[in-house]
């Protein structure tokens, strides 16, 4: 492997030295500037795995959170996970959004995603608005279903009811941040209209609704004027593309712009400095995520079927050879690894189908030198003009 495929060491020491006395500087921000549309998406980064690698997960969480500050990026996501290794570091996005708030000065700060039903939704608007105050008014949102069942441990009545549930707790979450009360009754009977504090800094909260490849996910979404966040989980670019379309013709049959909706999409993400090389170097981490990621959803009762179920849980030999084709179907398909020039011309494509913003997964198992090389190579293409 060329030296060239990372930061010179005087380059990542001087990067380093910036982080911590804190004086990268924000660039302008991308919707005050005056020039043509980029063909580019929006680019943030999304934290998902957490535990896997020998690093730790905070420490990667808060240098990538302060560079990605000042270099051009719009926004940082954190999870909610639980009772998983993989992930398990990220159980709380409320508690890490506190954390980011205080160390950055223009990034959005993000859910993705709350799993709603789990919760009270009066403490989870509680827990944000206090977010949105420290960081001024940079809160969004994606809230989810969930879809493991061993998660709803914290609420077992509320599985089979998850996306009723989702839907009741979201209408009250926006009216709570518009300071709207809403009823509830105490220990002794008696009924109160309460209404949640500290009050938020954005008179509206920002939301997307967390979906995949359900068309009727994307449907609800545009019908209701939510963003989406997505991945490409089980299905392709063609099928996103199509549902994508879904979205912005229901968001125009009940009066909105159909291009007012975001669509943030989840890749897997790491520029280096030669395509070929940067494939080789995600590979062992990749492929034991994706690993680790397959026994995640053959055991989570979600699965499309029990033949689908019993099939991951039983590919033994074929295992290998399973990942192998997973690992190239992402590399060529769904991930920003390779180099700058392919990551731009990724990009490019996936917004002209319509996604507005790319959220580069960055926590799979490489190491935070490693991290933090692949996004200053990715940040160039996102100042004014590149």
């Amino acid at each position: 492997m060329p030296e060239n495929s990372f930061l010179e060491a005087g380059q990542l020491a001087k990067l380093k030295e910036r982080l911590k006395s804190g004086t990268t500087k924000a660039p302008e921000s991308r919707a005050h500037q005056a020039s043509s549309p980029s063909t580019l998406p929006d680019v943030g980064v999304i934290f998902f795995s957490g535990l896997s690698g020998d690093s730790d997960p905070y420490d990667l969480l808060l240098e990538v959170s302060r560079y990605v500050d000042g270099a051009g990026f719009s926004a940082i996501w954190t999870p909610e996970r639980h009772f998983t290794e993989v992930g398990g570091a990220y159980p709380n996005p409320a508690v890490l959004g506190a954390a980011l708030a205080v160390i950055t000065k223009s990034v959005r700060i993000r859910s993705g995603s709350i799993n709603l039903p789990l919760h009270n939704v009066l403490r989870a608007a509680e827990e944000w608005a206090l977010v949105d105050n420290l960081s001024g008014g940079r809160v969004d949102l994606a809230v989810a279903p969930g879809w493991h069942a061993r998660d709803f441990v914290l609420n077992p009545d509320g599985f089979e009811s998850r996306g009723k549930l989702l839907n009741e707790a979201r209408e009250e979450l926006q009216n709570l941040w518009r300071g709207n009360p809403v009823a509830r009754t105490d220990a002794l009977g008696e009924q109160h209209d309460i209404l949640t504090y500290p009050r938020p800094v954005q008179p509206e909260l920002p939301l997307w609704l967390t979906s995949s490849k359900n068309a009727d996910s994307w449907r609800f979404a545009g019908e209701n004027g939510l963003n989406v966040l997505t991945a490409l989980i089980n299905f392709g670019p063609a099928e996103l593309h199509k549902r994508i379309e879904i979205y912005r013709e229901a968001r125009a049959r009940v009066g909105l712009d159909p291009d007012g909706g975001v669509v943030s999409l989840m890749l897997h993400t790491y520029v280096g400095a030669d395509a070929d090389e940067a494939v080789e170097r995600v590979r062992p981490a990749m492929i034991e995520y994706l690993g680790s990621f397959v026994t995640q959803h053959a055991t989570s009762g979600q699965s499309e079927s029990k033949d689908k179920s019993a099939t991951l849980q039983n590919l033994d030999a074929d295992r290998d050879e399973f990942l192998e084709m997973v690992f190239q179907r992402y590399v060529s398909t769904s991930s920003l690894i390779g180099d700058a020039d392919r990551a731009r011309t990724t990009l490019e494509n996936f917004r002209s189908m319509g996604v507005n913003e790319v959220a580069c997964l960055v926590d799979f198992g490489l190491s935070k030198d490693e991290v933090l090389a692949s996004l200053a190579r990715l940040s160039p293409l996102l100042q004014k003009g590149a």
